[in-house]
C-alpha cells in the first residue's frame, strides 16, 4: 500500500471513489450533482489537500479537505470534505496512512484539524478510530428526512 498527494490527473478516479462512498450511505441523501462534485474535488486538489492510497491495481482510499473558519472567527482550521476507504481495503493500513498525512498538513500549517462522519453507519467504530488519533467528539448532527 502506497500513499500520494492527489493531483488533477486523479480527479476522475476520486469522482468514481466518492460515488461509491455515496452509495454506502445509510440515510437518504441528496443525489450527486456531477458538476458540483467535480468542482469540489478540483478545489480540494488546488486549494486544499487530497491524499490517495493505492496499490498496483487501484486507488483504495482518499481523504480530502479545505481550510475554513468558524462563523465567528478568522482563525483557520483544516476540515475534511471526505474520508473514504473501499470496503475491501478497510482491514489494510489505508485509513491510518490517510489520516496521518492529513493530520501532518494541519500540524505543519499550525492549524487545528476537524473531521467527521455522517450519513453512514458503524458510528462507534469510526468514533474509536478518530479518538485513536487524539480527536475529541464535539457534538452531533441531526437530520430529519423528508
Amino acid at each position: 500500500m502506497k500513499i500520494k498527494r492527489g493531483s488533477p490527473v486523479d480527479i476522475s478516479a476520486i469522482y468514481v471513489l466518492l460515488n461509491q462512498m455515496h452509495k454506502e450511505t445509510t440515510l437518504q441523501v441528496a443525489p450527486i450533482n456531477s458538476r458540483i462534485l467535480i468542482s469540489k474535488i478540483t478545489e480540494a486538489i488546488y486549494q486544499g489537500v487530497v491524499f490517495l492510497t493505492h496499490n498496483d491495481k487501484e486507488i483504495t482510499g482518499s481523504v480530502g479537505g479545505l481550510t475554513g473558519t468558524d462563523w465567528w472567527s478568522d482563525k483557520p482550521f483544516l476540515g475534511d470534505l471526505w474520508f473514504y476507504v473501499k470496503p475491501e481495503h478497510r482491514k489494510s493500513r489505508a485509513a491510518f496512512m490517510l489520516m496521518k498525512e492529513f493530520l501532518k498538513v494541519g500540524k505543519t500549517s499550525n492549524m487545528s484539524t476537524r473531521v467527521g462522519h455522517i450519513f453512514s453507519g458503524d458510528i462507534e467504530r469510526k468514533d474509536s478510530f478518530y479518538e485513536h488519533f487524539g480527536f475529541k467528539k464535539a457534538g452531533s448532527v441531526y437530520l430529519m428526512e423528508i
